[in-house]
């Protein structure tokens, strides 16, 4: 009795992440596969934070399969239709704020040159930034222009030199 009480609340629990994350995602064709086959690595949810062109979506794609995403070519195929058509970007790629340089600062979030700077020295001295919360520090002005842009802004660990 008890093994089944513990069974059914797991599976209730299953189901109920499940649709938390379909939910938390635009209902269409491709929801419920972007849902299940990235959801084996991280939060579907995940794809929601940037908007990327088609070829941009398609590059995503192909380096998740590389690190390991299991489905089917049409699977994958269904996943790149939901994301073009419900995360359209102008990006071929996301922007990481860990790896960025003074100018591409500078012309992806249209920040100044000395606001660009300040971004560089703040993350020099903090290290990486994980999420936006870790930007809370820098200057006000500067947070509203990078806010503006979050759709295309991911934090990637930067890859160690040797």
């Amino acid at each position: 009795m008890k093994t089944t009480v513990v069974l059914g609340v797991a599976a209730f629990v299953s189901m109920a992440q499940f649709g938390l994350a379909q939910d938390a995602l635009p209902e269409g064709p491709g929801q419920q596969t972007t849902v299940r086959i990235c959801g084996q690595c991280h939060e579907a949810q995940r794809a929601a934070s940037i908007k990327l062109t088609r070829p941009g979506w398609n590059d995503e794609i192909e380096k998740m399969k590389a690190l390991g995403a299991k489905g089917t070519d049409p699977e994958f195929g269904e996943i790149l239709e939901y994301l073009a058509a419900n995360f359209k970007g102008d990006l071929d790629r996301p922007f990481d704020m860990n790896s960025a340089d003074a100018i591409e600062l500078e012309s992806v979030l249209s920040l100044l040159r000395r606001e660009a700077a300040a971004v560089l020295q703040y993350r020099s001295k903090r290290g990486p930034f994980t999420s936006f919360a870790d930007l809370k520090d820098l200057d006000p002005a500067i947070l509203k222009k990078i806010d503006v842009k979050r759709d295309r802004i991911v934090f990637l660990s930067p890859i160690p030199k040797r």
